[in-house]
């Protein structure tokens, strides 16, 4: 190896290894040495950390649904009307009702929803306008509300 290789290869492993002077920030003063980093106390390092457990889901009490809640949404219910046709091939009476502009025939179901509450009633009966509904079924609808705060 030629002699400007072999020095070459010292300035660069000289580079490489950085004195601790060169390490020091250029705009401090002479002899000024920063402080040392405080660690932080620890009580007790033979204590092992716990894991910390994730909170607890809360599931949300559901009322019972109950006939005062029945009575309101029938109050929803508006009748606009009755209709009464006779088929003129068969003769057949077909007599219909409309509730919350929709017709609906005898044995038809309603559905409506109410205060987060679904309903849903059987047309039993239209005779002389007097309309009978049966009550069949009603479930809460179950909103996640937490995850509108985040928008």
């Amino acid at each position: 190896m030629n002699l400007r290789k072999r020095e070459f290869l010292l300035f660069i492993l000289s580079c490489a290894v950085l004195p601790a002077w060169a390490v020091r920030d250029p705009f401090w003063p002479i002899g000024y040495e920063p402080p040392k980093p405080k660690m932080p106390k620890t009580a007790t390092t033979d204590a092992v950390p716990q894991k910390k457990l994730p909170p607890k889901v809360v599931t949300p009490v559901i009322k019972p649904i109950t006939e005062e809640d029945w009575g309101k949404a029938s109050k929803t219910l508006i009748i606009n009307g009755f209709t009464q046709s006779v088929r003129p091939d068969t003769g057949e009476t077909r007599t219909q009702v409309m509730i919350n502009r929709r017709t609906y025939a005898p044995g038809a179901t309603l559905s409506i929803t109410n205060a987060d509450i679904h309903f849903t009633w059987r047309i039993e009966s239209l005779a002389d306008r007097d309309l009978k509904l049966k009550q069949i079924k009603a479930a809460r609808i179950i909103t996640d509300r937490s995850s509108n705060l985040n928008q």
